[in-house]
């Protein structure tokens, strides 16, 4: 798992540094995806859903996107958008296409089923974060 959290960790900071994220926000922005991954690999130990584990590890980044933010003094979507990178449904999305090409209906309608659960497990997340972090300044 330390593993698994570590690697999340250099995705994160990979995606950070591609993205052209200040050299100083790369780390941070690396932890954001380390903790949010935790997150994903801790729900699916307890809780073996997809969904529900996205949703939990896009709650912990959007958090930790945050916090970081406000130290650093940077916009939330640099420490964000790489740190959910990970958890974008890339290979289910793939493996819908190849379910259609092949003619496997219904393979393909539960991977798109899968596939749009995920992509809005993490868009609510975020959204959840955000929403009360704006009330909270106000």
């Amino acid at each position: 798992m330390i593993q698994q959290i570590f690697f999340g960790f250099l995705a994160t900071a990979g995606f950070a540094f591609l993205f052209n994220v200040p050299l100083d926000a790369i780390v941070v922005s690396g932890l954001s995806g380390a903790v949010g991954w935790a997150g994903y690999l801790l729900v699916m130990k307890i809780y073996p859903s997809t969904i529900a584990a996205t949703f939990i590890a896009s709650l912990f980044i959007g958090i930790m996107g945050e916090i970081f933010a406000q130290k650093k003094k940077y916009p939330t979507t640099i420490f964000v958008i790489p740190g959910i990178i990970p958890l974008v449904p890339g290979a289910y999305s793939y493996k819908t296409v190849l379910a259609i090409i092949q003619g496997n209906n219904k393979q393909a309608f539960d991977l798109g089923l899968q596939t749009i659960g995920i992509a809005l497990a993490i868009a609510a997340g975020l959204m959840f974060v955000i929403s009360f972090a704006r009330i909270m300044r106000r």
